[in-house]
């Protein structure tokens, strides 16, 4: 494992403290990568993804600017399987290329560990697969949705559809190597990263 460098995925319903874990590693001064923001920049006008996914569903998902409207794409995502899984099957393999590269970045520049975070990544999908070790943030439903309002200003249902959405994917714990729950005082999650942290660095 010395001359190897480790990938670590950080997966988490949204809410659930993903960005805060990225943090902590952060301030450990170890990379990061996120997946979330860099698929809402492959689906940009002009960027690889947004070409297929308006030959796909439509011009009726642009906004007057010809962007794609987020806000609405996503609740015909959030509502329809098969949208959602085309929708993946456009932006999966790019973002497996981005993670790829990134990866070869970091391990010429001789760094030991990097972290991605993704709402989505387990081992079932094939960035989770190229991954090393993959941690689920866990939290109540309850935390998450109050941190969501506060944070995103979304409307409860919007937040519920996709809570029921990401949790159902999370339920299998077999897609994990760990798990850490994230509903006390932000130092006990952090001496929960850390514990981990040592883990898989030794």
């Amino acid at each position: 494992m010395k001359n190897k460098i480790l990938k670590i995925g950080i997966s988490g319903i949204i809410g659930s403290g993903k960005s805060e874990a990225i943090k902590f590693f952060k301030w450990k001064r170890f990379p990061s990568y996120d997946l979330d923001e860099i698929s809402k920049k492959i689906m940009q006008p002009g960027e690889s993804c947004y070409k297929k996914i308006i030959k796909t569903f439509g011009d009726e998902i642009l906004d007057k600017n010809k962007k794609i409207n987020r806000e609405e794409f996503r609740k015909i995502i959030f509502n329809d399987d098969n949208k959602r899984l085309k929708l993946n099957s456009i932006v999966h393999p790019e973002l497996l290329k981005k993670v790829k590269e990134f990866s070869k970045k970091m391990n010429s520049k001789k760094k030991r560990l990097i972290f991605f975070e993704g709402a989505l990544i387990n081992k079932k999908t094939k960035i989770g697969d190229f991954l090393d070790y993959i941690i689920l943030i866990k939290c109540t439903k309850k935390n998450i949705i109050k941190r969501v309002k506060d944070r995103d200003h979304v409307h409860f249902n919007e937040i519920n559809t996709i809570f029921n959405i990401q949790n159902e994917i999370h339920k299998k714990k077999d897609m994990y190597d760990f798990v850490v729950t994230n509903n006390e005082k932000i130092d006990v999650f952090r001496t929960k990263l850390n514990s981990i942290l040592e883990k898989i660095s030794h």
